[in-house]
Order: structure tokens, then C-alpha cells, then sequence
């Protein structure tokens, strides 16, 4: 489907936790996928348990596939959206992506590049698992 992800790490405010995951899930992602051209699709995930014994610093986790060759465009596309808030908010008019005080401390986004295809069991198709 995509051959580059950007990953978003966050939290949120504990006691906004259910306006933060509201707002993520039916907002957030859908204004992403819907209007940064680039961004093809969004899923979200909870932190359900650690692999080694660490401390876990974030609790969110959010996938965006990005297509072939699309990378470059949604790297550039993500810097004009928070530029494009700030301008938005500074005249007092609603951004083209809107966010809401609901983080706990800055989250943390990366792009990733796909270095090989996906590999699956044997019963499973992983063009749609």
C-alpha cells in the first residue's frame, strides 16, 4: 500500500484523556488523510504492554502511509501545515488542520522508508492483513 510511513508518537493530558482520543481518532486523522493530499491513509494505536522490562514513554501511537515517490511532498506538506497554524491562529481564523490542548508534552514524529516487502505466514495475505 505505501512505501514510506511517518510514525507519531504522543500522549495526552491525563485528565483529557478521552477528549484527546476523540479528537485523534474522529479529527485529527481524518483532516490528514482528507486534506494533506499525500497522506493515503491513518490508523491509530494504544501502548497494550512492553517486550523488555522499560519504561514505555509514550502511550499512542499513530501510523500515516505515504505512496511511492510521495515522500518528499508530505515532508514538505507536514512543515506548511504547522507553519499554516501558526499563521491561521495569529489571524484569528481556524487552521486547515486544527489541533486542540490536549498533549502531554510534544509528540514525536519520524518517516520511515520501506527496505523490504512485507513477509507473512503462509495463510495470510498480505495485501490485506
Amino acid at each position: 500500500m505505501a512505501d514510506h510511513l511517518m510514525m507519531v508518537l504522543s500522549n495526552s493530558k491525563p485528565e483529557l484523556e478521552h477528549e484527546f482520543n476523540d479528537w485523534y481518532t474522529n479529527v485529527h486523522i481524518v483532516e490528514l488523510v482528507d486534506k494533506l493530499d499525500p497522506i493515503v491513509a491513518a490508523q491509530r494505536f494504544v501502548l497494550s504492554g512492553v517486550h523488555r522490562e522499560a519504561d514505555a514513554p509514550y502511550k499512542y501511537l499513530a501510523l500515516y502511509w505515504i505512496p511511492e515517490g510521495r515522500l518528499a511532498e508530505a515532508q514538505a506538506i507536514m512543515k506548511w501545515q504547522g507553519e499554516e497554524r501558526l499563521e491561521a491562529l495569529a489571524e484569528g481564523r481556524d487552521p486547515v488542520i486544527s489541533r486542540l490542548d490536549v498533549f502531554e508534552g510534544l509528540p514525536q514524529a519520524w518517516f520511515f522508508s520501506k527496505v523490504s516487502d512485507k513477509y507473512c505466514a503462509p495463510d495470510i495475505d498480505p495485501e490485506t492483513d
